[in-house]
């Protein structure tokens, strides 16, 4: 099925006067002052990402304009619209009740398992986001906190006449569905969080290491450069899941299709490692399922228990055998909790 690609929130940038009109934030959206040790990576973060809101007023001043109209063949293949003042993108196909997928960090809507998807449209009206800074959404404001990530979501909902989806959240992206149900309640009709952590302070901390993956000397924006980062992602799997070649190839080419920049990449961890408040999940009214792999090299099984206690009602199912990546090594099994 072809993607079709639309777009909604309009783009304000950061400093106008439409951005500087906008209602001060509640406390729990300002972004904390990190702790130690991630004080360090929130400076070199910001000061990144002063850099690349500078570049991007040079390129306007040089262009015109940061964005640019294109030709539908150049969206890596997939016809649809590109308005050039948007600035939150996503992806729809299928039919049935209205299913919302969030993706990982610093992923774009395109990066799920292709077999996965064509399933799931059979059964339901799928909509995939491009978070901001990623795939087709680079032009979104920034910075941002994962509480604007949950109001864009809403906001698609909005845009295509939803009123109420399932909400599958992965990785960062059940960062983003937990903060949905806190600020939207009423917009959530089941919650399922994939391989995902609680706010801080209530999480068990990732070994960062597991996030560096091995240097390479291979030219940023390269097919090689992409197929490297998929054999890198799929590496956070389980052993005994040992991947097609041409799942490595499917991912690869999702990866190369869009690749996030570095400083959007920052920008989204940034923000991740800002999001605080365990105690608001409280709120949460939804039927919620968490889901955790065993074998989960980057986000701890204990996770996914401590969210189950934060979260009224919640249950807690844990794959054995499986890695981070749930719905590439255990599709089936996770389309069951779909049911």
């Amino acid at each position: 099925m072809i993607y079709e690609i639309k777009c909604c929130v309009p783009c304000q940038c950061v400093g106008s006067a439409a951005a500087r009109e906008r209602s001060p934030v509640a406390d729990h959206r300002t972004p904390a002052r990190p702790r130690t040790g991630w004080s360090r990576l929130a400076a070199a973060s910001a000061a990144l990402n002063a850099w690349g809101i500078r570049a991007e007023r040079a390129a306007r001043r040089t262009n015109g304009s940061t964005i640019r109209r294109r030709r539908a063949a150049e969206l890596a293949g997939a016809p649809g619209c590109w308005a050039p003042r948007c600035a939150v993108h996503w992806h729809e196909g299928g039919a049935g009740q209205p299913l919302l997928l969030l993706n990982g960090f610093a992923a774009s809507g395109l990066v799920w398992p292709g077999s996965w998807v064509r399933d799931l449209k059979q059964r339901f009206r799928v909509i995939r986001i491009d978070n901001r800074g990623t795939g087709w959404s680079r032009n979104a404001p920034a910075p941002f906190t994962i509480a604007d990530l949950a109001d864009d979501a809403a906001a698609v909902l909005d845009a295509i006449g939803v009123e109420k989806a399932v909400i599958l959240g992965f990785s960062m992206g059940g960062v983003i569905a937990q903060e949905l149900a806190v600020r939207h309640p009423d917009r959530i009709a089941r919650l399922i969080l994939v391989s995902t952590i609680p706010p801080a302070p209530a999480h068990v901390p990732t070994d960062l290491r597991v996030l560096m993956p091995p240097p390479a000397r291979i030219p940023v924006g390269s097919r090689s450069q992409s197929e490297l980062l998929a054999r890198f992602y799929l590496g956070t799997s389980a052993r005994a899941f040992h991947p097609e070649p041409e799942v490595v190839d499917e991912l690869a080419a999702q990866l190369h299709a869009r690749q996030t920049p570095v400083i959007s990449a920052l920008q989204q961890w940034r923000a991740s490692i800002a999001w605080r408040g365990p105690g608001r999940l409280a709120a949460i009214t939804a039927p919620t399922t968490i889901v955790t792999g065993a074998a989960d090299p980057i986000v701890r099984a204990r996770n996914g228990d401590t969210l189950a206690r934060l979260i009224p009602g919640a249950r807690c199912v844990e794959f054995t055998d499986v890695g981070h990546l749930v719905p590439w090594e255990a599709p089936e099994t996770l389309s069951r909790l779909l049911e």
